[in-house]
């Protein structure tokens, strides 16, 4: 990747690009075969980087791109996470599908909410290649499937101290088969959770989960029963609020119409 390639590239397509690099925000460049960043200094304003699909097995020179927001550069050889600590920007990162063992260099991506991270080599060593992800608070989504996170602990040592943890993809990984009453385990034991795996988690999700962990089956089974009587008592009071609605309109019908008379 060249500055001349760069520039016959965007005389070709005209209408998606500044001939002049610095204006330039966004780049595709994914599935060009590809194995290095090169040239990324002429784009100090790039804000979005498509590079997937290439054969890139390092992120060096991303760190010139100081506003970058999107930076996708997923279904390559990449083997280790750097080059990140100026992108203080960078909202989403996505690194799927690499031959990443260890999750590092995150600490100075300090707005950082979106990390996908699946089917990769992520737990080969043991929970300590996890441990990178308490450096970066500020994730809300990560999706780690299909690696090969194998301890169970990393649930209690990891993804429990990621205090703004909304969305987690963990199945295809070795730990999930290990986890007993896998869902109502991680729901109960993550109170912001939103979304796992391949479903929401619904209020009465949580209530159900967090009352299995109280008294198991039983305590849920009187859970659901409860749930089930609230429900129950709010349609009754919605429609006595709407029966009264309609009396009141008819009420004020009658009347009108009484008074058109007189």
């Amino acid at each position: 990747m060249t500055r001349k390639w760069l520039l016959d590239f965007f005389k070709k397509d005209w209408k998606t690009y500044y001939r002049t690099f610095e204006l330039n925000e966004r780049l595709y460049l994914h599935y060009k075969g590809f194995v290095k960043l090169e040239c990324m200094e002429l784009f100090p304003e790039l804000k979005c980087l498509y590079f997937e699909g290439n054969g890139l097995n390092s992120l060096k020179g991303i760190e010139h791109c100081v506003q970058m927001r999107t930076l996708n550069v997923h279904e390559n050889v990449i083997r280790k996470i750097e080059c990140l600590e100026k992108l203080d920007d960078l909202r989403t990162l996505q690194l799927s599908d690499n031959m990443i063992e260890t999750i590092t260099g995150l600490q100075g991506c300090k707005k950082l909410v979106t990390l996908y991270i699946k089917a990769n080599n992520i737990g080969r060593n043991g929970m300590s290649d996890l441990y990178g992800l308490l450096e970066c608070q500020s994730i809300e989504v990560i999706d780690i499937q299909g690696n090969e996170i194998d301890d169970v602990e990393c649930i209690d040592e990891v993804f429990c101290k990621m205090e703004n943890l909304k969305v987690l993809y963990l199945m295809k990984n070795p730990c999930v088969k290990k986890i007993r009453n896998y869902r109502k385990t991680l729901i109960s034991k993550l109170p912001n959770l939103r979304y796992l795996d391949d479903r929401p988690v619904f209020e009465d999700d949580r209530r159900y989960a967090e009352a299995w962990t109280r008294g198991g089956v039983e305590e849920e089974k009187e859970e659901r029963i409860k749930i089930r009587a609230e429900k129950d008592k709010k349609h009754e009071e919605y429609h006595r609020n709407f029966k009264a609605m309609m009396d009141n309109a008819r009420a004020e019908k009658k009347a009108s119409d009484e008074l058109k008379k007189a």
